[in-house]
C-alpha cells in the first residue's frame, strides 16, 4: 500500500462503528481514528476502542486513537422532538435542561448564557449553518429570529459570534472522560476551545497526575481568544488542530481561508505537527463524490503544510463513510509528490539538536537517498518531519505507543523493530526494510539515531548491495 505523506484521521460514529468498516478504513490508510467525546456514551466508546485495536493488530499497522473532549461547549439540553425552523420564524431559548413534545424551544442549562447574550447578537448552530438573530434578552430566556433555516435536536451547540461565555476550560465532565482516555491508553487527547497556553497546562498536569506523559495533547483553536494567544498555546501543546467548524462561527467565513494559513504556518514555525478538520469533503455526507471545491481545498491544506486532514461528520455519521476515506486518499496520493512543502529553517540556530535534524534531510536528499531512523522516544522523528524531507523518511522503535503517536505525523512510515540500544535498532532496521522489500538493490540509505549525549554519534550511509548492514 502506497504510504501518503499527509495523514489521513478518520471520526468514528454510528455510520462507521462497526469492525469491519474501521478495518476497511484502516487499510485505505487512515492513521488515526478520533472518538469525539461529545455524543455516545462508555459502552459505545469501548466498543470503538475495542474495534481499533482489533483492527490495527489484523492490518499489522500501527494506528492512532484521538478522545475529543467537549470542553466550555456551550449545547442545548434535550429536545424530545426535533423540529425544523424556517426563515422569519421565532424561537425562544428558555433556561431549562429540556424541551417536552410539542414544545418549539430550545432548551439551554446554562445561566452564563444568559448573562452574555445582547440584544442584536448573532447565534449560529450545526457548523454556522442555521444562524438567529437576538432581539429580546430576559434573565431566564431569548427570543430570536430565524435568518436561515434549519432542524433543532438535542445537544446541539450553539455560539455566540464575536464572543465566549466565560466556563472552566475543563468541565466535570471532560475530568470524566480524560480518565476513560488515560484508563483505554488513548494515544492523544484533543482540548476543545482552547483560548490560552494556560488551558493546555491544566490539561497537561491532570494527566500526569494520572502517571502518564506519554499521552499527547491536540490543541483545537476556534475561538477568538484561542487565535490572539495562538503562539502561547501552540508553544504548551504536542500538536496544533484548526477547528474550521467553530472558527467559522466566531469569525466572517471570509476570514477561515486566511486564519488557517496562519495558524498553519505559526505552528510549522515552531515546529508542531497541524492537524485541519471540519467539512473536508462535506458534501459526501449524502453524496458518493465530493465537489470540486472540496478537492481544492483539501490540496491547498496540502499545500499549506498541514500534517493531517481529519473527517469529522462525514465518517462518523455520514451516508459514505469509507467512500469519503477512499477519495481522500485519492487526492492526497495524486499531490503528494507534486507539491513543494514549506520547509522552515531551524529556529534556534544553537540547537546542536535542531542543526542535526535539518542537516541530516539536506545530506538524505542530496544523495537521493532513503532516510531511517532508530528512535527511543520519537523526539528525533518529529524533528526530522518538520523539515519535511522529499524522501522515504522511516521511523523504527521498540514502542508500540511511540509508533502510534508517529503514525500521524507528515511523512513518516512507522516500523516496529526489537532493539534495546542503538547500534542494534539499526541493523535491525536495515534488515526489517531489505526483508520488506523497502530497500531494493542499489538504493542508499542513510541510518541514524537521536542524538543523545555521547562524545560521538553515528551517521550511517548504506548503498544496499548486501543482505544485512555493514
Amino acid at each position: 500500500m502506497p504510504h501518503s505523506r499527509v495523514k489521513i484521521i478518520a471520526t468514528l460514529g454510528p455510520a462507521s462503528s462497526s469492525l469491519e468498516t474501521i478495518m476497511a478504513m484502516a487499510r485505505e490508510g487512515v492513521a488515526a481514528f478520533r472518538i469525539n467525546f461529545s455524543h455516545g456514551n462508555v459502552d459505545e466508546w469501548l466498543g470503538l476502542v475495542k474495534n481499533v485495536r482489533e483492527a490495527e493488530e489484523r492490518t499489522r499497522r500501527h494506528i492512532a486513537l484521538i478522545g475529543d473532549l467537549q470542553g466550555p461547549s456551550v449545547r442545548l439540553g434535550v429536545v424530545e422532538e426535533p423540529f425544523t425552523v424556517k426563515r422569519g420564524d421565532i424561537v425562544e431559548i428558555v433556561l431549562a435542561d429540556k424541551a417536552g413534545k410539542g414544545e418549539r424551544k430550545l432548551p439551554l442549562p446554562i445561566e452564563k448564557f444568559f448573562e452574555t447574550v445582547e440584544e442584536g447578537d448573532r447565534l449560529l448552530m450545526d457548523d454556522g449553518r442555521l444562524v438567529l438573530a437576538v432581539e429580546e434578552v430576559y434573565a431566564d430566556r431569548v427570543v430570536a429570529r430565524v435568518l436561515t433555516e434549519g432542524k433543532i435536536s438535542s445537544h446541539k451547540a450553539i455560539v455566540i459570534r464575536g464572543k465566549e461565555v466565560e466556563l472552566p476550560a475543563i468541565t466535570s465532565k471532560d475530568f470524566k472522560d480524560i480518565e476513560f482516555a488515560v484508563k483505554n491508553d488513548f494515544d492523544y487527547i484533543a482540548l476543545s476551545y482552547v483560548r490560552s497556553g494556560d488551558d493546555i497546562r491544566a490539561l497537561k498536569s491532570i494527566i500526569e497526575e494520572y502517571g502518564r506523559t506519554d499521552i499527547g495533547v491536540i490543541a483545537k483553536v476556534e475561538t477568538v481568544s484561542g487565535v490572539r494567544n495562538l503562539k502561547g498555546i501552540i508553544n504548551e501543546s504536542d500538536i496544533v488542530l484548526v477547528a474550521r467548524g467553530d472558527l467559522g462561527m466566531q469569525f466572517p467565513l471570509e476570514d477561515i481561508p486566511w486564519l488557517q494559513r496562519t495558524i498553519i504556518n505559526e505552528s510549522l514555525k515552531r515546529g508542531k505537527p497541524v492537524i485541519v478538520a471540519t467539512q473536508i469533503l462535506g458534501s459526501m455526507a449524502e453524496s458518493p463524490t465530493p465537489s470540486r471545491a472540496e478537492i481544492v481545498d483539501v490540496v491547498t491544506a496540502m499545500i499549506e503544510g498541514a500534517d493531517a486532514i481529519m473527517l469529522t461528520g462525514e465518517t462518523a455519521v455520514g451516508k459514505y463513510p469509507l467512500e469519503t476515506v477512499k477519495w481522500l486518499k485519492k487526492i492526497i496520493e495524486k499531490y503528494s509528490s507534486k507539491i513543494n512543502y514549506p520547509r522552515p529553517k531551524p529556529l534556534d540556530e544553537r540547537n546542536v539538536k535542531e542543526r542535526f535534524a535539518y542537516s541530516v534531510v539536506i545530506l538524505s536528499e542530496e544523495l537521493k537517498a532513503k532516510l531511517a531512523v532508530f528512535s527511543k522516544h520519537g523526539n528525533t522523528a518529529l524533528r526530522i518531519a518538520k523539515y519535511r524531507p522529499g524522501i522515504p523518511f522511516y521511523v523504527a522503535s521498540n514502542d508500540d505507543k511511540v509508533l502510534r503517536k508517529l503514525s500521524i505525523i507528515w511523512g513518516v512510515k512507522p516500523l516496529k523493530v526489537e532493539a534495546e540500544d542503538y547500534m542494534s535498532g539499526l541493523k535491525e532496521t536495515y534488515r526489517i526494510l531489505i526483508e520488506r522489500n523497502e530497500i531494493c538493490y542499489g538504493d542508499i540509505i542513510v541510518l541514524t539515531y537521536g542524538m543523545i549525549d555521547e562524545e560521538e554519534h553515528l551517521i550511517k550511509i548504506v548503498r544496499a548491495l548486501k543482505p544485512s548492514l555493514p
